[in-house]
C-alpha cells in the first residue's frame, strides 16, 4: 500500500500542477475541450435555470471596407442599417459613435442618409460614451440620458458621470435614444478579488441612469425604463439586484456593476453573429456568393427575432484592457456577451481555489482507502469515487452554478486505476506489515 500511495501522490501532484497551469494558460487544447464539454453537459441538465440567449451581433469588422476613401462614411453606415432593416428586426442597438472625415466629398452631401436609414428600423438604442471627469463647458456634452425612477438603497456608491464625450449621431437620434456604453475615467473595473466588471448603472447627481445593456434588454423584453427596479446594498462590495420586469433579475455590486463571468461559456459560438460584409452580399444572385452565405443562413434568420446589436469589431477595436477567456474583445462584443449572459442566466463561476484543492485532498483520501486492498478493489473504488465526484459536482452546479474543470479529477482517478493495475496488490502479509501494532 505504502509504495502505491507514494507513487500516486507524486504523480498526482504533477497532474494537479499541470491542470492548474493549463486552467490559467489554456496550453492543452484537449483539456480545454474536455472542460467545455463538461460545462455544457452541466448546462444541459440545468435548463430550469439556464436558457438560450436572444441576441445577435452584427460585426462591422475588417472585411467591411469603405465604399469610398479610407474611412467609413455616412453612406456606409446607412447601407449597414438598411441591410439590417431588410430582416425586419424587432429591436436594434447601435453601439458605434461614428466620426466622419469632413474632407471626403461623400460626407459633404446634404442628403440625410443616416436619418432615412434609421427610420426604416424600430426605435434604436444608441451608444454614448460618458466620462467621470470635469464638468462640461460645451452644452452638447450635457448628460441628457433617460433616468430610472424605481431606485432604492445607497445611490452615492454608484459610479458618477459628469458629461457625454461621444454623443450619438444626431441623424440617428431622430429615431432613437442614447444610453452609455462605457464610462471613461471611472477607475479600474477589477474588483478586490480580481473579477472584471461592466457598468450597468451610472449616477448624474442624484439621478441614476441605465446603460446601453440595460436599455436594450428592457426594450427587447417590452419593459419601460420607468418599470425597471434597482435595489442597491449599503456597502459597495455587497450584492444588489437590477430587475427588468419579470424577464431578468441581474446581480450587481454597490457601484452598479455586473461581473463578467469568465467561465460562463458565452462566446461567439454561444450567440449568433454576422459580418456586415456578409450582409452586404445578401442581394447578390451569384451562385458562388449564395453558396458562401448558406453557411450563415441561421444567424441571418436570428436577425428577425433576436435583439440585434450593431457594433465595431475590427482589429483596432479589440483592446487588451477588455478581455475574457484569454482573448481581447471589442466594446461591442463585450456588451453583447453581457446581454447574452443576462438573457441566458449563465452566471457561471469556477469553484474557488480552496474548493478545488479540497476536492484533490478528498481524492487522495479515496486513494489511501483504495490501496489498502487488492488491485480489483482499488479499481472498483476509483470508479465509484469518480461517479460520486461528478455526481456531486453536477448537484453543485444545478444549485449554485459552480463548476470545476474535469481534467484534474479525471486524471487522478485514472492514475489511481493505472497504479493499482501496474503494481501488485497488497498481500495479507504486506497488509499486516502496514498495520501498526497496538
Amino acid at each position: 500500500m505504502r509504495t502505491r500511495l507514494i507513487l500516486f501522490l507524486v504523480f498526482g501532484a504533477v497532474l494537479v500542477a499541470l491542470g492548474e497551469w493549463d486552467a490559467h494558460t489554456r496550453r492543452f487544447g484537449f483539456a480545454e475541450g474536455l472542460g467545455e464539454a463538461w460545462r455544457e453537459f452541466c448546462v444541459a441538465n440545468s435548463r430550469d435555470r439556464i436558457s438560450d440567449s436572444e441576441v445577435t451581433l452584427v460585426r462591422i469588422n475588417d472585411e467591411y471596407e469603405p465604399a469610398i476613401g479610407n474611412s467609413l462614411s455616412q453612406a456606409d453606415y446607412a447601407a449597414i442599417l438598411r441591410f439590417v432593416s431588410d430582416f425586419d428586426p424587432t429591436n436594434v442597438g447601435f453601439e458605434p459613435n461614428p466620426v466622419f472625415d469632413p474632407n471626403e466629398p461623400i460626407n459633404q452631401t446634404t442628403l440625410e442618409l443616416l436619418k432615412e436609414a434609421a427610420l426604416t428600423l424600430p426605435p434604436l438604442v444608441l451608444g454614448a460614451v460618458a466620462e467621470n471627469g470635469q464638468a462640461p463647458e460645451n452644452p452638447e456634452q450635457e448628460v441628457t440620458l433617460v433616468p430610472l425612477e424605481k431606485v432604492t438603497g445607497n445611490v452615492a456608491a454608484i459610479t458618477p458621470i459628469t458629461r457625454i464625450v461621444d454623443s450619438p449621431e444626431p441623424q440617428l437620434l431622430t429615431n432613437g435614444e442614447g444610453a452609455f456604453t462605457t464610462i471613461e475615467l471611472a477607475g479600474d473595473p477589477v474588483d478586490e478579488k480580481g473579477g472584471r466588471r461592466i457598468h450597468l448603472l451610472a449616477r448624474h447627481g442624484e439621478t441614476v441612469l441605465p446603460s446601453f445593456v440595460v436599455t436594450t434588454l428592457a426594450r427587447h423584453a417590452g419593459v419601460s425604463l420607468s418599470e425597471v427596479e434597482v435595489v442597491l446594498p449599503e456597502k459597495a462590495t455587497a450584492t444588489g439586484t437590477l430587475t427588468i420586469g419579470e424577464a431578468y433579475q441581474i446581480p450587481i455590486d454597490g457601484r452598479g456593476r455586473m461581473k463578467i463571468y469568465e467561465q460562463s461559456g458565452v462566446d461567439t459560438l454561444f450567440y449568433p453573429s454576422v459580418s456586415a460584409f456578409h450582409l452586404a452580399l445578401t442581394g447578390d444572385d451569384d451562385e458562388t456568393i449564395k453558396s458562401l452565405l448558406a453557411d450563415v443562413a441561421e444567424p441571418f434568420e436570428s436577425l428577425r427575432t433576436n435583439l440585434v446589436i450593431v457594433g465595431h469589431d475590427r482589429s483596432d477595436d479589440r483592446r487588451e484592457g477588455i478581455s475574457t477567456e484569454g482573448r481581447d474583445l471589442s466594446q461591442a462584443e463585450l456588451l453583447t456577451r453581457a446581454i447574452a449572459t443576462i438573457q441566458s442566466g449563465r452566471y457561471i463561476e469556477w469553484w474557488p481555489f480552496w474548493a478545488r484543492i479540497l476536492s484533490v485532498a478528498a481524492i487522495a483520501v479515496i486513494a489511501w482507502y483504495a490501496f489498502r486492498g487488492s488491485a480489483k478493489r482499488a479499481v472498483m473504488v476509483a470508479l465509484v469515487g469518480a461517479f460520486l465526484y461528478f455526481g456531486i459536482s453536477l448537484v453543485l452546479f444545478k444549485s449554485l452554478l459552480l463548476w470545476a474543470p474535469p481534467f484534474e479529477p479525471l486524471a487522478l482517478f485514472a492514475l489511481m486505476i493505472v497504479v493499482a493495475i501496474v503494481l501488485p496488490g497488497a498481500t495479507p502479509a504486506a497488509r499486516k506489515a502496514d498495520t501498526p501494532e497496538s
